[in-house]
């Protein structure tokens, strides 16, 4: 993180066991996305005091690169709990997913890879078929069919001709896609 994170306490003494909980879970938030600028928390509670229990409201405002990351919780007298922590808890949770999905959106851009091109020369070929085998050029017999023929004609390929091709998997193994001849 570059700035130090600011936690501010409303309404609600600071206790260092509050706040070093808080710390820990900014800490955590780093793991999962590494550009963090920095952090501002406030822990809030009403200003009067209810008979069925304390409400505390936290709001995270977290820093990054593009759009900040804002959260606000809050855990109040219906929950029937009178933890703190809980409420920083769901704070920190519903940050550390909107961080996720940040870094996974603007951080991570998936690439499509493309299989190698790879060079063969006819072994077999089956032309009322329409279908034959190549002889790879590391030793490997791949199929392939008249359709994925993309450049040359499919009367011009005879055994030894020379192609090149990309190679795919499905139900019954290897076979050519892309093939075309070469010159």
């Amino acid at each position: 993180m570059q700035s130090e994170p600011i936690i501010t306490f409303r309404h609600l003494d600071p206790a260092p066991e509050i706040r070093a909980h808080i710390l820990e879970r900014i800490e955590e938030l780093e793991k999962y996305h590494p550009r963090i600028v920095s952090c501002d928390v406030v822990v809030s509670a009403p200003q009067k005091a209810h008979v069925t229990g304390q409400e505390y409201v936290i709001r995270v405002t977290i820093r990054v690169p593009g759009p900040d990351i804002r959260v606000e919780r809050s855990l109040g007298r219906s929950e029937a709990v009178h933890d703190i922590n809980l409420a920083v808890h769901k704070a920190f949770d519903a940050a550390r997913r909107q961080l996720k999905e940040q870094a996974r959106k603007m951080g991570k851009v998936e690439v499509k890879h493309h299989a190698p091109i790879l060079h063969a020369r006819v072994d077999r070929l089956f032309p009322g078929e329409g279908y034959g085998f190549l002889a790879a050029d590391d030793g490997r017999e791949v199929y392939f069919e008249r359709d994925n023929l993309t450049a040359g004609d499919w009367n011009a390929i005879a055994v030894d001709t020379k192609v090149r091709f990309r190679e795919a998997f499905g139900e019954k193994g290897a076979y050519a896609t892309n093939v075309a001849i070469l010159d």
